[in-house]
């Protein structure tokens, strides 16, 4: 538990001071191998993101000594060993450990192994003078060293935990190297330049019942279904799971107004692709937003389009 707090208060270091500029934290995730403060987009300047990955291990320097003043004035000796790992211990000797327990995660949230803090502040450095792409690049590439070597020490010591750590950090920081180059590639379009690459939108009526609409779901392409009404307006979005689930249970016989999601999030065809429409569409936690354009239903920005995005950039390009 008192690792936790810990991590809880790190996190929400780095949450306050992303909002601070300007960046949403949709969530907070603590899992028993650490914590993450879920940004709604990556920091535009480099800077903002030395500032950002930074204030979470000066949140643990701030209560390491907070924790080994409370131990000593409780009449700890922290040269003596404890029993807190067996399940016994005096509260200075807890207070001890805590103390320990965040020096500890300052020094491994420093090491620049990308995506931790570390390497997120090499990261925003390099940025300064090599560009996001190639500073990304070269953080990717140390983080997956040391996720290496941390599986290897793993494997070898029996730490399972660490080996799954080393995992987590490999995939994550290909995973975000590839964002980035993404972002790049994207940057300067627009929703309806994307738009343009697909299909017509698939729409249902609120007033079809769900088997009335089972065949656009068997036959089409679409994974979300915009919902309009006879003037064309939006009036909310259904799935094609929601559908499927539906026709196996008595809601088959319901119309799509009584299990459609209503309120939910759009995007102006003229937004920025990259940072109003991904945004919009990762906080919402969907597949698929509508686009709508003075009221109107327009398309649906998915997140299959920012690859064809990419492929856009190239082709405008040329060769």
């Amino acid at each position: 538990m008192a690792l936790f707090i810990c991590v809880l208060l790190h996190e929400f270091g780095h949450s306050l001071v992303a909002q601070r500029l300007g960046i949403g934290v949709p969530d907070i995730t603590i899992l028993p191998i650490g914590g993450l403060a879920r940004l709604g987009s990556l920091p535009e300047k480099p800077l903002d993101e030395v500032k950002i990955a930074i204030v979470g291990p000066l949140v643990n320097v701030v209560l390491a000594p907070v924790f080994f003043g409370a131990a000593l004035l409780l009449g700890a000796d922290p040269f003596a060993p404890t029993n807190l790992l067996l399940g016994s211990g005096t509260l200075g000797e807890v207070h001890l450990y805590l103390g320990y327990l965040n020096v500890a995660l300052v020094v491994v949230n420093l090491l620049p192994a990308f995506p931790m803090d570390g390497g997120r502040v090499l990261r925003g450095l390099l940025a300064t003078r090599l560009g996001a792409v190639r500073a990304t690049d070269i953080s990717s590439t140390i983080g997956q060293v040391f996720a290496a070597a941390f599986f290897l020490f793993g494997l070898l010591g029996d730490q399972i935990l660490l080996a799954l750590i080393a995992v987590v950090l490999f995939f994550g920081a290909s995973g975000e190297a590839q964002m980035v180059r993404q972002r790049e590639q994207t940057r300067g379009l627009r929703v309806s330049d994307v738009m343009g690459t697909k299909r017509r939108t698939e729409t249902v009526s609120p007033h079809h019942n769900i088997g009335q609409v089972l065949d656009a779901v068997i036959h089409g392409y679409q994974e979300d279904f915009p919902v309009v009404d006879e003037d064309g307006k939006l009036v909310g979005i259904i799935t094609r799971n929601e559908i499927f689930s539906a026709v196996q249970s008595p809601s088959r016989y319901a119309s799509v107004r009584d299990l459609m999601k209503m309120g939910v999030p759009t995007v102006s065809p003229q937004a920025d692709l990259l940072s109003e429409g991904y945004r919009v569409l990762q906080e919402s936690g969907m597949r698929a937003v509508p686009v709508v354009k003075e009221g109107e239903l327009a398309g649906m920005l998915t997140v299959d389009d920012l690859g064809q995005a990419s492929l856009l950039r190239d082709k405008r390009r040329g060769p």
